[in-house]
């Protein structure tokens, strides 16, 4: 028996391309287009990014599927840190990772200017706002070197003092292209098949 998972979404006004966390290495997929008709189609040994439009036989070269696999995800990625009397954290992804105040972090593979003290280390966190994306840190972090790029935030221990499990966020899957992910505003339904047997 083959790994198969199944996805179901409707597309926004504008369809984008989207990515589909299967959980294993994917060896084909099909789209179909549940509104409006059609479907596409991908099997390993196809070029990355190509897709099989079925209904009109044609194979287009470009935004169709990407094989998906990050290696290693366990922190939020840091998209920007505010010096400040508590400095302030941007993460794009803070609600993956359960971050709340009272909690212990490591920040890590932060570059920064180098004009002070470095932001990568060891802080509590203060808050989480979900809303504007990120974690007020109790340190006062106003002559720390400037933020330039990159980093993660990792959540070590809660408010309890208790280590917290780390857990691997990555997403293995695939990348739906503007061409396979359907019709603006259309319902979609993708089957995905793993190349790897389930015994």
């Amino acid at each position: 028996m083959a790994q198969v998972k199944t996805f179901s979404w409707t597309n926004p006004s504008t369809a984008v391309a989207r990515n589909l966390d299967c959980g294993f290495e994917v060896a084909a997929i099909e789209t179909i287009d549940v509104t409006n008709g059609g479907s596409w189609k991908w099997v390993k040994g196809m070029p990355n990014g190509y897709s099989l439009d079925v209904d009109a036989g044609t194979v287009a070269t470009s935004n169709g599927f990407t094989p998906l696999e990050q290696t290693d995800r366990i922190g939020g990625a840091i998209s920007a840190f505010t010096n400040a009397s508590n400095g302030v954290i941007t993460v794009d992804d803070v609600d993956t990772y359960g971050y709340a105040a009272g909690d212990t972090i490591n920040v890590v593979q932060v570059a920064d200017d180098q004009t002070g003290t470095t932001l990568n280390g060891e802080f509590t966190i203060q808050s989480v706002s979900s809303a504007n994306k990120t974690i007020t840190i109790t340190a006062n972090t106003s002559a720390y070197a400037a933020y330039v790029a990159g980093g993660y935030v990792i959540r070590v221990s809660d408010a309890n003092g208790d280590a917290v499990a780390q857990n691997n966020e990555a997403i293995q899957g695939i990348t739906v292209g503007t061409t396979p992910v359907g019709a603006n505003s259309a319902a979609m339904v993708a089957i995905v098949y793993g190349d790897n047997p389930v015994t």
